[in-house]
Formats: C-alpha cells, structure tokens, sequence
C-alpha cells in the first residue's frame, strides 16, 4: 500500500512539474483590472487568465512591466501573450493578433481636472495639455478632442500632476478613474467620452490565431459556466445590469 501510494505522489509530482507554463504581461497600475496588493498582482484581468489558465491546462507566470513595453516584448518572445486593458486599435492589430474583447460591459472615459479648475466640459480641453498614459488609447482621445497629450509612465504620475497643476486635465478609463476619485483628494470629473471601438482584449503573437481562438473559446465556456459572472461581481459589482444589456446587444 505504501509502495502505491508513493508510486501516485510520484506520478502527480511528475504532473506538476510538466504543467504547460504560459507567460503573460501586464501593467499592475490599472486597478481594478490590474494592480498590486500587498506585493501581489491582483485584479479582474488576473482573475481572468488565471481562470482560463486553469481550463487550458496552463500555469500563469505573470511579468507585471510599463505599459508601453507590453507589445515589444511580446514580438521580441519574452512572454506570449498581455491582458492589460488593452483595447484594439488598427495599429495594435497590425502588430499583434487579438482575442475577441473579453470586458462584457460597456465603458467610457472619464475627463478628470483639479478641484479649482474652470474647466467644464470636454470640448474645453482643446489647446490644453492632458495627462495620458503612455501607450493607452487614451491618447488618442485627448488628440480628438483637440488636447495636447502629456505622456506619463503611470496613471498615478499622471494625477499627480494633475492635482498639483502641472496638467489642465487627464483623461482615463472611468472605472479606474472611480477608484482614483475614491482615494485622491483635490480632483474632478467634468466629462466623459465613450470608446465606440473594440473592448479590451489578450494580445498574442502575430500570427497566433490558434492561441487566440483557444482564448475565445475558454472565455465563452467560463461565461456560460457563470465564472466570468463570479469574478465580475467581485471586481465591478455595479455594472452587473451594464453586463447583461452587453450581452443582450452582442448577441453573446
């Protein structure tokens, strides 16, 4: 019996050390999506892969890196694929190849400024410089609306200088913003500007269509589960009702 039992641990430990290893990055500042607590990297998007990790039969070894060096490592191989809220533009997709948007809720972006600025609405940002983070979309927006990107390493860097003076405004993902608002005294929000393009979605290789249908996959299994609904409660419990009209309008 021992000999049996010796002979399972054996084979179990042999299962544990052959686990298929799936290297992902993400930029730990975005929270809810992402972020650190206590030392450790936490967040919806976390949950997420770690859900569909474990459905796959990959172990997540996380690289938490700047934002704006996500992509070049993924084509330079150093991890093979980022979830970071990284929405889907054209430039993106002819550099990497995406999931289908994995964030089943609608989302805009909140225009924030400092407690005493005039500054009402967004159209006022025109001329202006606007506080972004490097490499996120919301460069773009503030481009659109006729501002003056002031590009920052972090969110955080970001409303600082906001608070500070340094920025007319920033302009940032409004559940990231709700959290800042929360904990960061001295600012405001004036506005909001809503993404009309594709949702967040994993970036993987180039090419790697077979790893991003797998994803997709995974992803609409989890859904049909109820997980994907159990991890969105914990980290967006207000949107559940945004949730079920997303799904209704995608078809999903």
């Amino acid at each position: 019996m021992k000999k049996l039992i010796l002979f399972l641990l054996l084979i179990l430990s042999t299962l544990s050390f052959s686990a298929k290893k799936l290297y992902v990055g993400t930029n730990a500042e975005f929270k809810p999506y992402e972020y650190l607590e206590n030392g450790e990297i936490v967040g919806f998007d976390i949950d997420l892969m770690e859900a569909i990790g474990k459905k796959l039969g990959y172990e997540i070894v996380w690289h938490n890196m700047s934002f704006d060096g996500l992509l070049p490592a993924l084509q330079m191989k150093k991890i093979d694929a980022v979830i970071a809220g990284m929405g889907q533009t054209p430039e993106r997709q002819k550099a990497v190849t995406f999931s289908m948007p994995y964030l089943f809720i609608e989302g805009g972006h909140y225009v924030l400024v400092a407690e005493n600025s005039p500054l009402t609405k967004k159209e006022e940002l025109k001329g202006k410089q606007v506080g972004v983070q490097i490499g996120t979309v919301q460069e773009e927006f503030t481009i659109n609306v006729g501002g003056i990107p002031k590009l920052y390493d972090s969110w955080t860097g970001a409303l600082m200088d906001l608070k500070n003076g340094k920025v007319d405004a920033v302009i940032i993902a409004d559940i990231s913003a709700e959290e800042y608002l929360k904990n960061l005294d001295g600012i405001k929000k004036i506005d909001i500007i809503f993404d009309t393009k594709p949702g967040a979605s994993v970036a993987f290789r180039k090419g790697n269509t077979e790893m991003a249908e797998k994803f997709n996959k995974a992803l609409l299994e989890l859904d049909a589960e109820g997980k994907y609904l159990e991890i969105l409660k914990k980290y967006f419990p207000d949107k559940l009702d945004n949730y079920a009209a997303y799904k209704k309008a995608n078809n999903l």
